[in-house]
This record gives structure tokens, C-alpha cells and sequence, in this order.
């Protein structure tokens, strides 16, 4: 990496870092194929991006509701927008100008599921009823995912396409992020964007620790757990749900599968000490679990 491009990834991160400082969780920063530190980096925060917007809207989810944000796009039959709902410019922060008669591809992020012949995709899409994964870049370079489906139009003989997107996402009046971009950004946090109470907070800081510092090896029992971090088995089952979603254990196996998912993509160690860093008791068992997980095989990740 050049020193521009280094200073250029380090402005990126750093902007990506105050907008999660300002409250908002809905985006991701796009890796870059290069194995270094910086990429590393990117991996946690968009790591932790999950986990904020997950304790913070769940530990007090009845302050919480999900809601589906949608975001449309009229194509004609080149994939050219010819028109579009009217939250795109502020999710993506794009203008009319530089979105009427653009190229949708232009929008979207490699790893969206979008063949060359888009003809072929929209045919076998409503054929079969199928969804399918959208990324769009967001003008500063952050990733907008959801599910997409598209649909043929007819209008006085003429074929054009409509590209329907949605995302899940939460809402809390304390967590309001309208408003442009540019006024958002002025503004320091909140003091009520923190809705979880300290102890809760407290205890769910230590659990975390606590799973992310033994991926390693299999979790004891959840009543020495209890003993370990001083909490009861009952509030730990309730505020670690509450939380993320998940049992403790359901989370710290997800949490050892990503770590694998992260070293096979981006070291050449071999699968059996990969197997042995994320706590598998066997190279089986953990090709077993990858697959089940990802789908594909660890050597298949790696050659992808």
C-alpha cells in the first residue's frame, strides 16, 4: 500500500469511527484485499458496529421496535435509475443530479448477487419468487445491505424494472437520527443515546470479555460462569439474551466460527491450528461446524 492510499484508508477509518460515534449503526466499512493491519481493524469495527447497535437496542427492547427500511429505484430497461424513493439521498447521501440516469451497478457493492445478464436474474427472480443480497455504496464508501427483489414493468410497451430493497433496523425516540448528514455531523452524542442501565451495561461489558477472551477453548458451565463474573445463572440467561440475541454459548461458538472464517481468509495457517486457536476438540468437528454455518468448507473459503 502506497503512503497515499494508507493515508487515504486511515481518513476512511477515521470518518467511519465518527459516525458510529454519532449514533449511526446502520452502515459497514467495505474490506479491501489486502491482509494488514488496517484491514484488521476495519473487521473489528464493523464487528463491533453489530454489537453496539445489538446491546443498545436490545437489553431495553421494550424502548425498542424493529422496523424495515425500504429503499426503491426505478430503472429503465438499461438499468439506468429513472427515479427513486425519497429516502435514498439520505441513506446513501447521493443527489438527484448524480442518481437520475445513473447505471444501478454503479451503486452496488461487489459482493452483491447481481449476474452480468440482469435479464437472466429478473427471470428466474419472478419465476421463482426469489430475494436476493443487495449491498449499495454509500458516498463515503460505507456498505447500505438488504434484500432485494426485482420486478418487470409495462408501461405503454415499454419494459423498465423496479429494484426493491429492505434492511432491519431499530428505532427508539432517543436514538432519532433525521436530518441531513451535514447538520448531524456538528453535533456531539447525545447524553440519552445510552439507554441501558449502568449495571446492565456493567454486566454485559464482562460478559463479553469474558466469551471473547476464551475462543479458545469450550465455555465451563454457566452456574461457574455465574461464580466468575458475580452474577446469578438467571440474570446472566436474561440480560446476555437480551443482549445479543442468543444463549451465551450459541454466541461464543458463532464468535469462535468467525475468528476461523477470519484466519482462513486472511493467514496461511493450516486448518488443524486454526481448529486448535477457536477451541475445536477435532479437525472434523470443526469442518463439520464451519459448514454448517457458512456452507462451504474450510478449503473452499480459502481458495474463494
Amino acid at each position: 500500500m502506497t503512503t497515499d492510499d494508507y493515508k487515504t484508508r486511515v481518513q476512511e477509518i477515521l470518518d467511519f469511527i465518527t459516525e458510529i460515534a454519532l449514533g449511526t449503526y446502520t452502515y459497514t466499512l467495505p474490506l479491501r484485499n489486502q491482509k494488514d493491519e488496517l484491514e484488521q481493524i476495519v473487521v473489528s469495527l464493523n464487528t463491533m458496529v453489530e454489537e453496539i447497535d445489538t446491546a443498545v437496542h436490545q437489553i431495553n427492547h421494550e424502548k425498542s421496535k424493529e422496523v424495515f427500511e425500504n429503499i426503491v429505484f426505478n430503472l429503465d430497461r438499461n438499468f439506468h435509475i429513472t427515479s427513486y424513493s425519497d429516502n435514498v439521498e439520505e441513506i446513501l447521501d447521493y443527489t438527484n443530479s448524480e442518481l437520475l440516469n445513473m447505471p444501478v451497478r454503479l451503486l452496488i457493492g461487489n459482493n452483491t448477487e447481481l449476474p452480468d445478464d440482469l435479464y437472466q436474474l429478473l427471470k428466474h427472480a419472478i419465476e421463482e419468487n426469489l430475494s436476493f443480497k443487495v449491498e449499495f455504496k454509500h458516498r463515503s464508501g460505507y456498505i447500505w445491505r438488504g434484500i432485494g427483489y426485482l420486478h418487470g414493468m409495462i408501461a405503454k410497451g415499454k419494459k423498465s424494472y423496479t429494484l426493491s430493497v429492505f434492511k432491519a433496523a431499530y428505532q427508539n425516540h432517543k436514538l432519532n437520527n433525521t436530518g441531513n448528514s451535514k447538520s448531524r455531523s456538528a453535533k456531539y452524542p447525545s447524553q440519552y443515546r445510552s439507554l441501558l442501565l449502568h449495571d446492565q451495561r456493567e454486566l454485559v461489558r464482562k460478559l463479553h470479555q469474558y466469551v471473547m477472551e476464551r475462543l479458545d477453548r469450550t465455555l465451563p458451565k454457566i452456574s461457574v460462569i455465574g461464580i466468575e463474573v458475580g452474577c446469578s445463572v438467571s440474570k446472566i440467561k436474561t440480560i446476555f439474551k437480551r443482549a445479543y440475541g442468543d444463549t451465551i454459548y450459541a454466541y461464543h461458538r458463532r464468535k469462535r466460527l468467525e475468528k476461523a472464517y477470519t484466519l482462513i481468509k486472511n493467514t496461511s495457517l493450516p486448518f488443524s491450528e486454526i481448529s486448535e486457536e477457536c477451541g475445536f476438540l477435532s479437525l472434523a468437528h470443526f469442518s463439520r461446524s464451519f459448514k454448517k454455518t457458512y456452507g462451504i468448507t474450510p478449503t473452499q473459503t480459502r481458495n474463494s
